[in-house]
Order: C-alpha cells, then structure tokens, then sequence
C-alpha cells in the first residue's frame, strides 16, 4: 500500500522498487483527524510531509485575520519541503480537511535522499517553483479580479487539471465546500452561494449524482469568462 502511494507521488515516480522501499523504511507515519493544525506559518520546520490518504489546505492569515487559502493538496503530494531546503520558519499553514494519513521525513533524511537522487531535487525546485506562480496567481486574481471573474477563472482551472470529460462532453470535477471555495478566492461563503446557483440555473453547471462532484459546460463558462475580461 505504501509502496504503491509513493510510486504515485511525483517526487518518487521514477525511482525502482528498491530505492522506494528505503524510503519506505525511513518514513514516519502519522494520522490525524478532520480539522487539525499539521504546521503552523512561522514555525520551525524540520519535516517533509507527503498525503497518504485525504486532503489539506495551505493557507495564510491576512493583519485581519482572514484566511487565504492559497491551495488544497490531496493523496500522492506532499508540503512542508521549502523549511527543509532553506531552514527558515514554516512559510504556511497546513491543516486536514478530513481524516487524513501522512508520511514524514526528517531533514536529514531528506537531504541525503537529495544528495543521492538528483532527479528529485530537480522535481522538488519544479515542485517549487510551481507553487510560488500558483500563489502569484491567487493574490494576482484577488487584487484585480471581481468575484465572479474569480470563480470562472477557479472552475476552469480544476477543469484543465482534471482533464476528464462524462459522454455529454461535459467536465466532471469534484469541488470542495462553498466556504472552502469563498476561503480560496478571498470573499464570503454566501457570495460564492449565489454565484454557484446562478451558473446552476443557467446550466453552466450540473449538479451530479455523486456528492460533491458537478458538471461544467466549459464553453459556456469560458463565454462568461472572455465577457468579464
């Protein structure tokens, strides 16, 4: 099982079964229910996590204290690695959504797993680098984008990574909570809401029968969005 979550994890994807298996060896496993804190911005750093199982969110407080969510990571990523490289305090905040199962590793591991596997230091400043435009894009939206535009823009994005399409050429996507969704776009659960049900009436999203999933008519939804730009 584990084996088989870490070959699924881009950062081991291209490593042999016996490397996956000393890295297996070294790993500590933690599980923690629905809601609570993992690290915590502004703390000392000195473990890598990856998702075995659930999901978190990464966010940041605003002097107001409002929270940002700056993304949701689920089984096979990982987060905490950026402490591990420079030694500075945690940059973010991590904490469940659900129930979820964690692998960590300590520094020390971690560079020496670095040191002897060149192809995943490459994919951790990928990794890196990655993340630092997907949290250039959410301030960028939010500094100059009006709620709906931001929305749009949210559904799209989780359309292309999803990638997957149901037989009415519809995309299919699991979406999380309003309140989670109005966290990451920075404005209330209530305005997300009214969004959500206005592009339901239209058609522009279908609510499926399995919880928590919808389905998006990407054109009409990218019309919506080309009227705002």
């Amino acid at each position: 099982m584990l084996i088989n979550i870490l070959q699924q994890a881009s950062l081991f994807s291209e490593l042999n079964l016996h490397e996956l298996q000393s890295i297996a060896a070294i790993l500590k496993i933690k599980r923690e229910p629905k809601q609570t804190l993992i690290v915590e911005e502004g703390e000392k750093g000195d473990r890598l996590f990856i998702i075995l199982k659930g999901s978190v969110k990464v966010s940041y407080y605003t002097k107001d204290g409002r929270e940002v969510i700056l993304s949701i990571l689920e089984q096979g990523e990982m987060f905490g690695e950026l402490s591990l490289l420079d030694e500075q305090p945690r940059s973010a905040t991590v904490s469940t959504l659900e129930s979820t199962e964690l692998a960590m590793i300590r520094r020390a591991d971690f560079q020496k797993l670095m040191l002897e596997n060149s192809h995943i230091m490459l994919k951790i400043m990928n990794e890196i680098v990655s993340r630092l435009r997907r949290t250039s894009q959410v301030l960028e939206r939010i500094s100059t984008m009006d709620v709906p535009h931001r929305l749009y823009v949210y559904l799209l994005d989780r359309c292309k990574d999803a990638g997957i399409q149901n037989k009415t050429g519809l995309c299919v996507i699991k979406i999380p909570t309003h309140q989670i969704i109005a966290d990451q776009l920075s404005t209330s659960r209530e305005t997300i809401s009214r969004a959500i049900s206005s592009l339901k009436n239209k058609k522009v999203l279908i609510a499926e029968k399995k919880r928590g999933e919808i389905a998006v008519d990407i054109i009409s939804l990218e019309t919506l969005r080309m009227k705002l730009d």
